[in-house]
């Protein structure tokens, strides 16, 4: 598949700062991923507040900041220049429909997978590109779930094998002491990051490439 040989490509180029990028990421979830360890193995008897401030968190903190990740590696895919900041893109560019569709996809895709496991999963490709809609084109949550629906209009099959290449990605880098299991992330994010960018220029060629607020190409 050309898209995993370019995004390969992409992290080839930038690995050391997505990695550093990913590291300030995964260390500002820990909070989430914590209180919802916690809140697991206590089952039934997980205090409300305990939850409440879990959900909280994952909703209004972690989600914004994976959404800031994904502005990252669209930007290198475009050749334009990024930065730590950027990972807190979404709160300043589209913070409330970053917020909105992280709900919004969630419900939806577990309401899928507990249907039937096919739906979920038709549902995840649908709206494989809601994030970078709404932080690179400040769309909202709704315009932006639309959108995402029409630009995997005919590429579901693509999304699909990506969809399960990433799943045998993922183990393989499991299987090397866990230890692969970032640079594959690295690798699939840059992968979607790239596919968005040809797909969204494709369907609208007559729109700007980029509202980004920084022009300046790193030029390397």
């Amino acid at each position: 598949m050309d898209a995993l040989k370019v995004g390969w490509d992409l992290m080839a180029r930038w690995f050391w700062p997505f990695l550093g990028f990913s590291l300030v990421c995964m260390f500002i979830r820990i909070p989430a991923d914590h209180l919802e360890n916690i809140a697991s193995s206590a089952g039934d008897d997980v205090p409300a507040g305990l939850w409440m401030i879990s959900q909280g968190y994952e909703i209004f903190v972690a989600t914004p900041i994976s959404m800031g990740l994904t502005w990252v590696f669209l930007k290198a895919a475009r050749s334009e220049h990024f930065e730590l900041s950027d990972i807190f893109g979404a709160f300043s560019r589209n913070y409330l429909h970053a917020v909105g569709a992280g709900v919004v996809q969630t419900i939806l895709v577990g309401l899928g997978l507990l249907l039937l496991i096919v739906p979920g999963l038709y549902l995840i490709v649908k709206f494989s590109f809601v994030e970078y809609l709404i932080v690179d084109r400040k769309m909202g949550m709704i315009e932006a779930m639309k959108e995402s629906w029409h630009m995997t209009d005919g590429r579901e099959g693509t999304l699909f094998a990506l969809m399960a290449m990433s799943v045998l990605i993922g183990l393989g880098g499991l299987l090397l002491c866990g230890v692969g299991i970032i640079p594959a992330l690295i690798w699939l994010s840059a992968t979607y990051a790239v596919l968005y960018h040809t797909y969204f220029l494709v369907d609208h060629p007559e729109m700007p490439e980029s509202t980004s607020d920084s022009g300046n190409p790193f030029g390397m």
